[in-house]
């Protein structure tokens, strides 16, 4: 089986600070030998780009008010007037229940008409990465255009949807690649036994050539030093984790943290640490580079994933940053949530726990925290399993095959 010698990825924004993962995946993928471009349905950042090199390959319609895309949406209201109405009534079907959802398909639907248009004629085959807005613009081309698309589903995407919606987005695709097992699994689930067959794995990989194991050796009885990354939000599990440095330092093992994201939640986890009295224990670190991160990491002894399932269902995945830490040699603290366990396993890469339980990833701290040599091998362990299943070649390569075989390249 081919890969497509074009692929064409559609998102909600490119580059975005917090999908790294994506930008991994673009380069490996251009590494195949694809031609790649990408539609950015929102403005790129401007200024300091995060991928200088990547600029090139963004394409970015801009709305009506545009030549190119007033254009498109005459010629498709003159040229295929039942298919635009068929393609307005999918997304007012689809989103009235939910106001700002429609106003937002409704304002990239002459966008993806433009896309449709700068496609035609091609073999590109049309890749959303995220089962919502970029697979509705994937969607309407599909719908105008008779162009098959296929899709990258995550997390929230997959969680926070409905059910219906993301059954019909299932069924019109030609196929779809999600990226943890547990994933796999409840779309499979979703999708029904017509559709089942269109689910696939594959893992986000890692570029290892980027990032080298960390060479910090902890000395028992040394503090215990803890790196957690992400966005100060629910569903990262950090209350939890400030209760159970609390209860570490309480019980005589002193365990320092450096939170690096920013969020909503800031200012309650500030105040639950003072009142852990961990305050002096906790560097509230902000949002900083990819670069610095992994420096945080290098410089750390463990890293700590606590998610839980939040109340909307909202939930990750694997974090990219459990498998960054991983690739530094670091032993994970995580919990069984979503696609965690895949690579979290208790007395081999970290210790494993469930969501929600303060004292339990106390515990998992004062495990690591007894036994520095049991933490350092399954540092060792962590670096070794990302070689053997995260390399982001190989992941670039499968996800170039499953776009032949959606696609139907030969």
């Amino acid at each position: 089986m081919m890969h497509p010698s074009a692929v064409a990825y559609l998102l909600s924004a490119y580059p975005d600070f917090h999908e790294t993962f994506v930008a991994r995946e673009v380069e490996a993928i251009c590494r195949q030998g694809i031609d790649l471009r990408i539609y950015s349905l929102k403005p790129p950042p401007t200024g300091a780009y995060l991928y200088p090199e990547h600029a090139r390959l963004v394409r970015y319609v801009p709305f009506l008010l545009d030549a190119r895309v007033l254009g498109s949406l005459l010629r498709c209201a003159m040229l295929r007037p039942l298919r635009l109405a068929k393609a307005v009534g999918w997304v007012i079907a689809t989103c009235w229940r939910r106001p700002a959802e429609l106003a937002k398909t409704l304002a990239i639907l002459p966008k993806s008409l433009a896309i449709a248009d700068e496609l035609a004629g091609t073999e590109i085959a049309l890749h959303a990465h995220w089962a919502t807005i970029p697979t509705s613009a994937a969607i309407v081309i599909q719908i105008v255009s008779g162009r098959p698309f296929s899709i990258t589903a995550h997390a929230w995407d997959i969680y926070l949807p409905s059910r219906a919606e993301l059954q019909d987005k299932i069924a019109r695709c030609c196929g779809v690649v999600t990226c943890t097992d547990y994933n796999v699994g409840f779309l499979r689930n979703l999708a029904g036994p017509e559709n089942e067959h269109k689910i696939n794995l594959n893992y986000h990989g890692i570029d290892l050539s980027r990032i080298s194991p960390a060479t910090r050796s902890r000395d028992a009885g040394a503090p215990l030093k803890v790196v957690a990354v992400g966005r100060l939000v629910e569903q990262k599990g950090f209350r939890d984790m400030v209760e159970a440095v609390g209860i570490a330092n309480r019980g005589g093992r002193r365990v320092e943290v450096t939170l690096i994201g920013d969020g909503p939640l800031e200012s309650g986890l500030r105040h639950l640490a003072a009142e852990q009295g961990v305050a002096d224990r906790i560097v509230f670190a902000g949002r900083v580079g990819h670069a610095q991160t992994i420096g945080a990491m290098r410089d750390a002894d463990v890293l700590m994933a606590p998610s839980v399932i939040a109340k909307n269902g909202d939930r990750d995945g694997i974090p990219n940053v459990v498998l960054e830490a991983m690739a530094c040699g670091l032993p994970i603290v995580g919990t069984s949530v979503s696609g965690i366990p895949e690579v979290v396993r208790t007395g081999a890469t970290g210790v494993l726990v469930a969501p929600a339980d303060a004292a339990a990833l106390a515990q998992a701290l004062a495990t690591l925290y007894d036994d520095p040599r049991h933490a350092r091998e399954c540092g060792r362990r962590s670096r070794e399993f990302i070689e053997q299943n995260f390399m982001v070649e190989k992941n670039a390569r499968d996800l170039a095959g499953h776009l032949g075989r959606f696609h139907n390249y030969r």
